[in-house]
């Protein structure tokens, strides 16, 4: 029997392209990374966002750096191991004017900081680097330096956003650039979000039970994965003749045994509304300052810092 491909499942279902692709779905995680984007840019700090591959990363940081109207530098250097700090002012040059980027190091230090300079007063420049967890330390202590320069007597010109599967600041030998940094760990989708999700792409192609019964036992915590368990249920519904997804087709998929299966309360797959979405990301928000026993935070200042 040949399997069908991804996009031949799609077709088959009816769509005209990947709804996928298309969505951009707010989640917890999304409202706390828009908010704790939103101070660091305003401090010019250095802010790590680390999650697993799939949570929404990348996605998170692009929305809110667009709502936020800043001036974004991305590192295209694939080979993370090796960049060193050079490939960093080079790609701030290039990315911030219309020069290119002088060869000699010390005249190239001085061009990038006129640049920046010229650049940071007229918008928020934020430089952001993927797969920061392959970083070498060396390079994380030179991104601190490069921080610190200064230009008509304002210092820190930009902020700093480093993206990874860990945190970058766990090597040995960075403790002052921990220390002058922040780490933001990603949650991955609640079974809520995994609902909502799925209503609101692939929605008519699932029973309401099918949709719960994903939500409570996938085990999906970000994107790809459940973007590629839902497909090949949708590959199983259309192989076996039906017109939808439904509990059955999960439960053999899954290998659950549905007598036995718990009955958790879970939401029923509806859209989210911005307001139910803003809550979730405050619930968790205040699940993390309920943690940080350490800085002090009473009840009602928490409420202060999560409602803005």
């Amino acid at each position: 029997m040949v399997k069908l491909t991804r996009n031949e499942i799609l077709v088959n279902c009816g769509f005209k392209f990947d709804l996928f692709k298309k969505m951009n779905f707010e989640t917890g995680d999304s409202i706390r990374v828009k908010r704790i984007l939103s101070m660091a840019i305003q401090n010019k700090d250095m802010v790590c966002i680390v999650g697993d591959r799939g949570v929404g990363k990348s996605t998170a940081i692009d929305i809110a750096l667009m709502k936020m109207n800043a001036r974004q530098v991305n590192v295209q250097s694939k080979d993370k191991e090796r960049l060193r700090i050079a490939g960093i002012e080079k790609a701030m040059v290039i990315d911030l004017s219309e020069e290119n980027p002088k060869r000699c190091q010390e005249i190239r230090a001085r061009q990038l900081r006129r640049i920046l300079g010229e650049a940071s007063a007229k918008q928020d420049v934020v430089l952001v680097i993927e797969e920061s967890h392959r970083l070498h330390g060396n390079t994380l202590r030179a991104l601190k330096t490069l921080r610190e320069m200064d230009w008509m007597g304002k210092r820190e010109l930009f902020s700093v956003v480093l993206v990874g599967q860990s945190d970058p600041m766990a090597k040995r030998g960075v403790s002052e650039v921990r220390l002058r940094s922040d780490s933001v760990v990603m949650m991955g989708l609640t079974m809520d979000e995994v609902a909502g999700y799925i209503q609101s792409t692939v929605g008519r192609m699932f029973t309401d039970e099918a949709v719960n019964m994903v939500a409570e036992h996938s085990g999906t915590s970000n994107f790809l994965d459940l973007q590629a368990l839902v497909v090949d249920l949708m590959g199983r519904s259309l192989a076996a003749g039906l017109d939808l997804v439904d509990g059955d087709v999960v439960a053999r998929a899954m290998d659950i045994r549905r007598e036995a299966m718990p009955r958790k309360s879970v939401a029923r797959a509806t859209k989210k509304t911005p307001a139910d979405q803003a809550r979730s990301g405050n619930d968790i928000l205040k699940s993390v300052l309920a943690t940080r026993s350490d800085a002090g935070i009473s009840g009602n200042d928490m409420d202060k810092v999560v409602n803005g």
